[in-house]
């Protein structure tokens, strides 16, 4: 009985508030996985990896990014050594080749993504969405320290939003915990059909999510797919790290996962 009425207020809320039960759930799932961090010891290991090189990002697309103080409270060992979702360092390398009339990241964390692709675009407008206010201030002082105010930290990212101020050819970047059914399934801008989207799908959260985000653009759009693969060891991290360490020092603590990434039928890939 007590489950029962949980969910009803949990679903009630997040009908009747959406961005106020987001936000609720937001800081939550950051504040669960910072405890995990310390838990872990990830904390000590974020101080080895500093103390050797820095704060700076070594490799990858975003080499020679400074993550700043706050981003230390996360497991930082794959965003500071250039490996955090390597799968998809080709696609960027192509995304941040090409003009678009302003980029979207949402979901963005402490703005790795949208703080990364201002600094290698800096004509093009940035909004960084994400509903934990912590987020929202770590986003702004990555982008502070990375010299790009271009880069706006913002809230929720609604259908209705994407509707009203999405310009045609934008790239967006989706990573929003099974929300891209709803977020681009109800959404009717046509400017969606000149956008370029890199979509992280959530089907273990959001069943047939996937599906639907193809459906959605299946007239528009053409498709490539990615999974996560396993990482190679980093030879140079067993200088000053334990074999574990090493190890986890590259590990993202995630299940399986997937990308799309959508252009619009007629463009290069």
């Amino acid at each position: 009985m007590i489950g029962t009425l949980k969910r009803w207020v949990r679903d009630g809320m997040g009908a009747i508030a959406p961005e106020t039960f987001t936000a609720l759930q937001s800081a939550r799932a950051r504040g669960h996985s910072h405890r995990l961090v310390r838990e872990w010891g990830l904390l000590d290991l974020n101080r080895k990896l500093i103390d050797r090189y820095g704060p700076t990002v070594q490799a990858g697309p975003f080499a020679g990014m400074t993550l700043t103080p706050m981003t230390r409270r996360e497991h930082l060992g794959p965003f500071l050594l250039g490996t955090y979702e390597a799968e998809l360092h080709t696609w960027l390398e192509r995304i941040a080749a090409r003009p678009f009339s302003h980029i979207l990241d949402v979901g963005a964390k402490f703005g790795y993504y949208a703080v990364g692709l201002a600094r290698r675009m800096p004509a093009t407008p940035v909004i960084a969405f994400d509903t934990d206010w912590w987020a929202r201030a770590a986003t702004e002082e990555m982008a502070l320290a990375n010299r790009v105010p271009h880069a706006v930290p913002s809230g929720y990212c609604s259908p209705r939003w994407l509707d009203r101020h999405l310009l045609p050819n934008a790239f967006v970047f989706s990573d929003c915990e099974g929300y891209e059914g709803e977020l681009f399934g109800r959404s009717k801008t046509t400017a969606l059909s000149t956008a370029t989207l890199l979509i992280e799908i959530h089907d273990e959260l959001v069943s047939g999510v996937g599906a639907r985000i193809r459906a959605r653009f299946a007239e528009t759009h053409s498709v490539e797919a990615a999974v996560a693969v396993p990482r190679e060891p980093i030879s140079a991290l067993s200088e000053f790290l334990s074999t574990d360490e090493a190890a986890t020092a590259i590990r993202e603590y995630r299940g399986p996962q997937e990308w799309l990434l959508l252009t619009p039928r007629g463009e290069q890939p």
